[in-house]
């Protein structure tokens, strides 16, 4: 009887739900509240703009920067500017009350330091400052690459600077050049096989460059003469017909190969030379120079853990740390053209023939040789970027 009775009773509890809900014809659903959450219902408002953790506020921002705009009624969405540049809405996240979208990395034609969402029901700003990095260029990786060959422009920031293959114009001398690749940081480059093995200039344009940037090709400046009037070294001078080594860019140049430095040992029989200094600009500026080489390692033995100390008239003026820096110069068989600070490394020069130069290697663990060193020179720094 009382199984009865409880059957009976769940029996009117059921009837009395079922006709309530179907009595109200507005049971509001989860599915309705995420609906109706989304859709905007007036002009769009910003609050803040924060790192996507909601809560760090950002006044400014890095191109490629993931920002989250917060306000309300934001869904709509039409445009959004940072500055007068157009994201990618593809690439965003946008619900009425937060978007998340990354700061597109192309440069803006006019600054406004201001983000401005448009939906279908209007538009706002709000201040955000994009930090827009400047363009960097180093200069070609091997200045003297052979007509032919190919080279390439190094530095950072190309893709925004449009130094990509599909927009640059590079030329050498005023030939014109094949641009085979292009990132980030690099433009390589087809060197034209019917230019002279001369000094050139070479110019890049591109439509965010219009004046284009500058740089020297096979330019010698003043020549550190290693190779005439050696004192120490000879044995290394090659033409690039011996066996083993790299393939000859400017003339002789030096392959120090088969020879083992043990741990902390020392090796001097590099170079040394007694080279002329007659022009004042540079025995009075040496600040304004840069001693530049090229290097070609063989690829099993890069020049790492150790120091490569330069000598002026016997006492040493630099020592270049590729031991506890961790840096290791590996040029992978490749001429590299390398740039170091001639004041830094050189100390003072003097007039006439009073220059004793020369180049030892200091490693921290036993090494074995196997680079070269071709037209090593002084030439006065010149900025590519303006």
């Amino acid at each position: 009887m009382k199984a009865t009775y409880n059957a009976m009773k769940m029996c009117l509890v059921l009837l009395t739900v079922v006709m309530l809900f179907g009595c109200n014809k507005d049971i509001v659903t989860y599915d309705k509240i995420q609906k109706e959450s989304d859709v905007s219902t007036a002009p769009p408002a910003i609050s803040a703009i924060t790192k996507v953790d909601r809560t760090t506020a950002v006044t400014e921002a890095d191109l490629s920067q993931l920002v989250m705009i917060q306000g309300t009624n934001l869904s709509g969405l039409k445009s959004i500017k940072f500055n007068d540049v157009d994201a990618d809405l593809s690439q965003a996240y946008v619900k009425t009350k937060e978007i998340i979208v990354p700061v597109p990395r192309l440069l803006p034609g006019t600054v406004t330091n201001k983000v401005t969402v448009t939906t279908a029901l209007g538009e706002t700003t709000f201040d955000l400052k994009i930090n827009v990095p400047a363009l960097q260029v180093s200069g070609l990786f091997n200045e003297f690459a052979l007509p032919g060959d190919t080279t390439t422009i190094v530095g950072d920031n190309f893709d925004i600077y449009k130094l990509t293959k599909e927009d640059a114009k590079v030329s050498f001398g005023g030939t014109q050049a094949v641009v085979l690749a292009a990132d980030q940081k690099s433009l390589t480059v087809i060197v034209p096989a019917s230019i002279p093995k001369a000094e050139a200039v070479v110019t890049v344009i591109t439509p965010e460059l219009p004046d284009g940037l500058k740089m020297n090709y096979r330019h010698l400046g003043q020549v550190v003469n290693i190779q005439n009037k050696l004192w120490q070294g000879e044995q290394w001078l090659t033409n690039g017909t011996n066996l083993g080594d790299p393939k000859a860019i400017n003339g002789q140049f030096s392959h120090i190969k088969g020879v083992t430095v043990g741990q902390w040992g020392w090796y001097d029989n590099v170079h040394g030379c007694n080279f002329p200094v007659t022009d004042p600009d540079i025995l009075n500026h040496l600040d304004q120079y840069d001693l530049k080489f090229e290097l070609n390692t063989e690829k099993d033995h890069p020049l790492s853990q150790m120091f490569i100390k330069f000598s002026e008239r016997f006492a040493i003026s630099y020592e270049w740390n590729l031991y506890d820096s961790g840096v290791s110069l590996n040029t992978y068989g490749n001429w590299q053209t390398i740039t170091l600070d001639a004041k830094t490394v050189m100390g003072q020069l003097f007039p006439n023939n009073d220059n004793f130069f020369s180049i030892a290697i200091n490693p921290g663990v036993q090494t074995n040789l196997d680079f070269s060193i071709s037209s090593m020179r002084l030439v006065k720094k010149e900025p590519i970027v303006k």
